[in-house]
């Protein structure tokens, strides 16, 4: 039963009666937005990171 499931031909006959998903521009919107906030976040680890690292070496 898993052969006929898995078979080339079921394959293809449920691809092509596959829809394309149809996205809103407001989604691309929310992952360019997460985009700028993960990039923001980064670099206030990297600055965070620096300004500790300066603190340190001028104390040794």
């Amino acid at each position: 039963m898993a052969d006929l499931l898995s078979s080339a031909p079921h394959v293809l006959a449920v691809s092509m009666l596959a829809e394309k998903t149809v996205r809103s521009p407001l989604l691309y919107a929310w992952w360019a937005f997460n985009l700028i906030v993960l990039a923001g976040v980064v670099y206030a680890v990297y600055w965070s990171v620096k300004k500790w690292r300066a603190g340190r070496g001028a104390r040794g």
